[in-house]
């Protein structure tokens, strides 16, 4: 028998750090017209550094001792930023793309102007994502018998907590659909990599980065209506 009450409070949880975090993050930085990813990259990273650090403890209080993981996931925290540096060789290539000039609507432009900088913010949003989407996957894994019905709820809530989060935030309907789509695609991977590969939160932390490193090369080369490159 589980006990769905602390199984729904744990969902709860995630979804009321990622909410409070960007709430947070609108009202601290989105605020000033001239605080960006881009702009600000020192002050966005430490800020969503320090989410993740809430969520890493959070996670360990839950499953701390009852999963290996639990005692390793500060480790594999640490190792998830150390690829992010081996990802940054990529971006290495990716600052010889041409740069963009359009509209600032931070923080949904933010990708579309994004220098190599950028991504050190974002790499700390990710990490506290990936945090959340394990403690969401563990809550499931406790709730539901089967892997398939793990994935069947993970897609089911992950694509809902992002169609809300575009209505609620009032992003550009492009980006929302990227990201999406983004959150639909990682159902088939995440889960996998989490619950069946060893160091499988590096590699969906690792994916799960270089998927916006690809839509940025891919807004650069091909800029939508209104952006031009400079």
């Amino acid at each position: 028998m589980h006990d769905w009450k602390k199984i729904s409070a744990r969902l709860i949880f995630v979804a009321a750090i990622w909410a409070l975090a960007n709430i947070g993050y609108y009202f601290i930085f989105s605020g000033s017209d001239a605080a960006s990813y881009n702009t600000s990259p020192i002050g966005i990273f430490l800020y969503f550094s320090g989410w993740a650090v809430v969520a890493i403890l959070y996670f360990e209080y839950l499953y701390g001792r009852r999963f290996p993981l639990g005692k390793r996931l500060w480790w594999y925290a640490t190792l998830s930023i150390g690829a992010f540096f081996v990802v940054w060789g990529i971006l290495y290539i990716y600052s010889f793309l041409p740069t963009l000039t359009g509209p600032v609507f931070a923080p949904y432009s933010d990708i579309l102007l994004a220098t190599p900088w950028y991504f050190l913010p974002k790499a700390a949003e990710i990490l506290l994502q990936q945090i959340l989407i394990l403690i969401l996957i563990q809550a499931l894994v406790d709730g539901l018998k089967s892997f398939k019905k793990v994935v069947i709820a993970y897609a089911v809530l992950f694509v809902s907590i992002h169609i809300a989060y575009v209505f609620v935030s009032g992003m550009p309907t492009p980006y929302g659909v990227i990201i999406t789509i983004g959150a639909l695609l990682s159902s088939f991977v995440f889960p996998f990599l989490i619950l069946r590969a060893r160091a499988g939160f590096v590699y969906s932390y690792t994916i799960h980065l270089l998927f916006y490193i690809l839509v940025a090369t891919l807004l650069h080369t091909w800029p939508p209506p209104g952006y031009y490159i400079s």
